[in-house]
């Protein structure tokens, strides 16, 4: 099969795939009373709705409902569990840091008890558009590249502690549980273990030394909308100082771009995300491969854990191709060598 080929086919099987699950909503005449504070909210706000979608949920406790308006907008009602309450309250904070620089959803009205009313980016995300639009692909991607360098020019607000050796290797460490042991239910042998361990210590050290800005954290096409000739994005709680290459890997290698993403497509990214900072591309790209390989294995081990707990079966489709990446980025090199073996002994059949 061609290229070409090959991605027609992919933006029809991920256009058919979010048809699915906007059918698949669950739509209500009024807020269901299992959301007794999202309703006294809204009747407060006035912001009554016509009818209520109840948004399919996500890896994280949170509930959306977009809440369909008399005269045709709408709104997203946001429900926050009590254990959330600290990402409600970073949400917040950096909202209010980046209103004015990006993009981001306004906030409507907060109860201060885990119920919010934001505004609504619609139905359509990135990830939709570049599935569904392969001829305007450059485009958005050169617009959440634009996006992606006003997250990184903007101070840290200290909302979340900085990237750290620590913090990536604890990643790391999660998704060895979560591939190995939840998902498989087969544990790594002491001397297996003891090759991921080695080899993750050393990717954790290697990216923690790379140059420093300020992340979105989460920076794919599911959370970023088209908003006009600019990309907003959600989600941006988790903000925080790291690896320069860090939202530029999520945006290029994750989810629904795999199919499709080659390094063509990828350096032109790069060079126009390295112009805006004033980074050398070669450089950036190479840093971008070694903080790829640890966020795509993060990522496997986010999606393995929601699997294996019963949610999020959606992620299961995305498994193979996120190992199918960690295979390419893993090198001949130590220790990137040592924990090869032991993938391709234990995952090679699924990717």
């Amino acid at each position: 099969m061609t290229s070409d080929k090959l991605i027609e086919r992919t933006a029809r099987s991920d256009a058919h795939l979010l048809a699915t699950r906007h059918s698949s909503l669950v739509t209500f005449p009024r807020i269901p009373d299992e959301f007794p504070g999202l309703q006294r909210l809204a009747r407060r706000t006035r912001h009554d709705s016509a009818a209520v979608e109840v948004l399919p949920g996500d890896v994280g406790r949170r509930r959306y409902l977009r809440l369909l308006l008399g005269d045709g907008r709408s709104v997203l009602g946001v429900v926050y569990p009590a254990e959330e309450t600290e990402s409600r309250l970073r949400w917040n904070a950096a909202r209010n840091v980046l209103r004015g620089r990006v993009r981001v959803p306004a906030l409507i009205a907060d109860d201060q008890e885990g119920n919010q009313l934001v505004e609504d980016f619609g139905r359509v995300d990135v990830a939709t558009l570049l599935a569904a639009e392969p001829e305007n692909r450059a485009a958005w991607l050169e617009r959440a590249a634009d996006s992606a360098a006003l997250f990184a020019g903007t101070p840290d607000p200290g909302i979340n502690p900085c990237f750290d050796s620590a913090f990536f290797r604890r990643e790391l460490d999660l998704t060895r549980e979560a591939v190995f042991e939840l998902w498989l239910q087969a544990p790594l042998s002491a001397s297996d273990r003891a090759a991921h361990d080695a080899w993750a210590q050393s990717l954790a050290e290697e990216i923690a030394a790379h140059p420093q800005v300020l992340c979105h954290r989460d920076y794919h096409g599911n959370n970023l909308f088209p908003m006009g000739a600019a990309v907003g994005a959600i989600d941006f709680q988790d903000l925080r100082t790291g690896p320069d290459s860090y939202d530029l890997a999520s945006l290029l290698w994750e989810r629904t771009t795999l199919a499709w993403m080659t390094p063509q497509v990828a350096d032109a990214v790069i060079e126009r995300f390295a112009g805006a900072l004033g980074r050398d591309p070669g450089a950036l790209r190479q840093r971008l491969e070694r903080v790829l390989l640890q966020r795509a294995w993060k990522v496997c081990g986010t999606f393995a854990r929601a699997v294996a707990h019963g949610r999020g079966e959606i992620y299961r489709s995305f498994l193979p191709g996120e190992l199918r990446l960690v295979r390419r980025l893993l090198t001949q090199q130590r220790p990137d060598r040592a924990f090869r073996a032991v993938f391709e002994a234990r995952l090679a059949a699924i990717c």
